[in-house]
C-alpha cells in the first residue's frame, strides 16, 4: 500500500515535516534563473504507524514555465522518475519506500526563463520550513518586493538569504536588471497639428520590449487625441527609456516633460499610456495633482477600451474598488494630496488610494456629463492658458454641461 503525499495538503500533513532549502541563482550570461530545491521529507505520519503504509511518491507545485526539470536522490545521486498530472503538480517517485519515523533527502532543478539583460520572476514558497537564497550577479541592479532578508557577498555573487523561520503567504516578486549600453529606435507618427518624432531607448537585447513600446506609443498618441478632443500641443517630440525600479523610485514610470519618460521594464501598457497621457493633462495647466493624475487614469482607461477592452474594464474597475475598500482606513482630502517622491512597501497602499480616489472623482464627472460635454470642457481648459484650480474645473464642466458637479467637493 502507498500513501502519496500532496503538497501541501495530505491526511496526515499536521504530522509530516518537509525542510527545503531552495537557491534561485540569476544567472551571469543571460541564458535562465537556475532553481535548486534540496528537500528534506520526514515521514511522522501516524496513518503510516506499524507498517500500514508509507510514501513512496512526492508532489510538489513548480512554476509554469519550469523548464529541464530533474530530480535526484541527495545520498545516492540516482534520478528520480517524474510526471506532470492534469491537475498540475509533478509527482516525484522517490524510489524507495519512506516508512513512519524514515526521512528522506533529495533535490529537484529547473530552469526559469529570463532576457538577455533583464530577470523577472516570483519566488513562490509556502509555510515557515524554508530557506529561500537568491544570488545574482555584484553587478546587477536587483530589487525585491519584500525586505526581510540579509545579504552575504560572495565572490562574483551578492546572495540575499531569508532564513528559514521566515513565512511565505504569497508570490514575491524580484526584479533584476544589467545595465548595458543603450540601444535605441526612431519613428514617427503623423498628429492633428504636426508630425511628431519617437526615440526608444532599450538595453541590448531587449529588441523586443523596444519595437513593443514603439508601436504602442505611435497607436496611443493618436487615440490619446481622440478621447481627449484636443491635439497634441508640445512643440518637442518624444522620447522613451528603459528603466529600472531605481531610476524610477519605485513607480512604474514618470514623464519628464521635453526630458522623455523613463518607463520601468516591467511596466504594462497601462502604465505607458498613463505617461504618454500627462502630455495633454499638463496642457489644461491644474494646478492639484488629484486632476492631474485622475485625468490621466482616465484617458488611459478611454485609450484601452478601444484596443484592449477586457484589461480597460478591469483596470477600471479594480480602481474604484480599491478606493471602496481602503476609503475609511484612509483620511485623504485630495485637495492637498501630494505623490512621493519614492514608492515602497510603506507608502504604496496610501499612494494607490490617493490615485484610486482622483480615478474616482474624474470618473464620476466624466459618466455623470458625458464624454462630448467633457471634451468641450478639456478643450476650453487647454485654450486658456491659465492655472486651473478646483473651482474652475468645476465651473467649466457645468458650462459644457449644463449640469451641477458641486457633489464632487465631498471628495476634495
Amino acid at each position: 500500500m502507498s500513501i502519496v503525499y500532496v503538497y501541501p495538503v495530505s491526511c496526515g500533513w499536521d504530522q509530516t515535516n518537509t525542510d527545503i532549502n531552495v537557491t534561485y541563482e540569476v544567472s551571469p550570461d543571460g541564458t535562465n534563473i537556475h532553481v535548486l530545491r534540496q528537500i528534506t521529507f520526514e515521514n511522522g505520519d501516524e496513518n503510516t504507524r506499524f507498517w500500514r503504509g508509507y510514501y513512496s511518491d512526492f508532489n510538489y507545485f513548480l512554476p509554469l514555465n519550469a523548464k529541464n526539470i530533474c530530480a535526484y536522490d541527495q545520498q545516492s545521486g540516482e534520478a528520480l522518475k517524474w510526471s506532470l498530472n492534469p491537475e498540475g503538480y509533478y509527482t516525484f517517485n522517490l524510489g524507495k519506500r519512506v516508512w513512519y519515523g524514515q526521512s528522506d533527502v533529495f533535490s529537484i532543478e529547473y530552469d526559469l526563463p529570463r532576457n538577455s539583460n533583464t530577470a523577472v520572476f516570483d519566488i513562490i514558497e509556502s509555510g515557515n520550513r524554508t530557506q529561500v537564497v537568491l544570488r545574482t550577479p555584484q553587478y546587477y541592479e536587483t530589487d525585491i518586493e519584500r525586505k526581510d532578508y540579509h545579504i552575504l557577498e560572495q565572490g562574483e555573487f551578492v546572495e540575499f538569504v531569508f532564513p528559514k523561520g521566515v513565512t511565505w503567504k504569497s508570490p514575491c516578486q524580484v526584479t533584476c536588471v544589467n545595465h548595458t549600453d543603450m540601444q535605441e529606435i526612431k519613428g514617427t507618427v503623423q498628429l492633428s497639428e504636426r508630425k511628431v518624432g519617437i526615440t526608444v531607448r532599450y538595453w541590448e537585447g531587449e529588441d523586443a520590449w523596444g519595437m513593443h513600446t514603439l508601436n504602442t506609443t505611435i497607436q496611443s498618441l493618436i487615440l490619446l487625441e481622440n478621447v481627449t478632443g484636443f491635439p497634441y500641443m508640445p512643440r518637442y517630440n518624444i522620447s522613451i527609456t528603459q528603466a529600472s525600479v531605481e531610476d524610477t523610485q519605485g513607480y512604474g514610470g514618470f514623464n519628464q516633460g521635453s526630458k522623455g519618460i523613463y518607463l520601468l521594464h516591467t511596466s504594462s501598457d497601462a502604465i505607458l499610456i498613463h505617461e504618454l497621457s500627462h502630455y495633454w493633462t499638463r496642457e489644461c495647466h491644474y494646478s492639484h495633482i488629484w486632476m492631474d493624475e485622475g485625468h490621466a487614469d482616465l484617458y488611459t482607461y478611454l485609450v484601452l477600451e478601444k484596443t484592449k477592452p477586457d484589461i480597460a474594464e478591469k483596470r477600471k474597475d479594480k480602481t474604484l474598488q480599491t478606493y471602496q475598500k481602503l476609503e475609511r482606513k484612509y483620511d485623504l482630502n485630495l485637495s492637498e494630496w501630494d505623490i512621493d517622491d519614492n514608492f515602497n512597501e510603506d507608502n504604496g497602499e496610501f499612494i494607490q488610494f490617493g490615485y484610486s480616489k482622483a480615478f474616482t472623482t474624474i470618473y464620476t464627472v466624466y459618466e455623470d456629463i458625458g464624454p462630448e460635454a467633457m471634451q468641450d470642457g478639456w478643450k476650453c481648459l487647454s485654450e486658456s492658458g491659465c492655472n486651473v484650480d478646483e473651482e474652475t474645473f468645476i465651473n467649466s464642466m457645468e458650462e459644457s454641461s449644463d449640469k451641477d458637479i458641486e457633489y464632487i467637493e465631498e471628495f476634495l
